[in-house]
């Protein structure tokens, strides 16, 4: 089966789309969402800021992810921007692998923090806003060395997330095949298919 890999910078709306795509794929073909912050918090992971910690984290997904796409499910991970070691092993290890990159301007991810922002009492001060910190030049350099994604959608202006979770999932062959075999009723591999036989 398929392994999409959205990435992106933290609060670019990575989650908010898996789930969509999720919703949208999980009709035709089993799927299994594996988003970055809660995985790290069921693994008892959730303290740890280090970069190092994160480059874990990642790695952890995407051996995860292999896990359950050698089960037969599609598998969405939401993920913050990996090193390259990590995507790279991503392309050689995963099967069915679509990389799909969200680019999300400082502004829009200030605005997207703000709305999404927890409900707090007034004697309580609002939790910090975190945004993310410029790309050193060396990690800049490291990415452009890094395969296109299959995919890259602006943030900056995005469709709703339904639209844009079609985008996505056309990448996915199991999701093609169905909807192909759902346009073409008289195709009984494609019925049987659509019913999960």
């Amino acid at each position: 089966m398929s392994v999409v890999w959205l990435s992106g910078p933290v609060g670019a709306g990575k989650s908010t789309l898996a789930y969509a795509l999720r919703a949208l794929v999980n009709p035709v073909a089993a799927v299994a969402l594996l988003d970055e912050d809660e995985v790290r918090e069921a693994m008892a992971d959730a303290t740890a800021t280090s970069g190092r910690a994160n480059a874990t984290s990642v790695e952890r997904l995407g051996a995860i992810a292999r896990v359950l796409a050698q089960q037969g499910l599609v598998v969405v991970v939401a993920a913050s921007d990996a090193q390259t070691s990590a995507l790279l092993w991503n392309r050689a290890n995963l099967p069915g692998y679509q990389e799909v990159f969200l680019r999300a301007s400082v502004e829009t991810i200030k605005h997207r923090s703000r709305r999404h922002r927890p409900l707090t009492s007034p004697s309580q001060p609002p939790p910090p806003l975190l945004l993310p910190l410029p790309l050193p030049d060396a990690t800049r350099t490291e990415r452009s060395s890094l395969p296109a994604p299959d995919l890259t959608i602006d943030m900056d202006n995005p469709e709703p997330p339904e639209l844009l979770a079609f985008r996505v999932a056309v990448l996915i062959p199991e999701f093609v095949i169905a909807a192909s075999g759902a346009a073409n009723p008289a195709n009984p591999a494609a019925s049987r298919f659509r019913r999960g036989a």
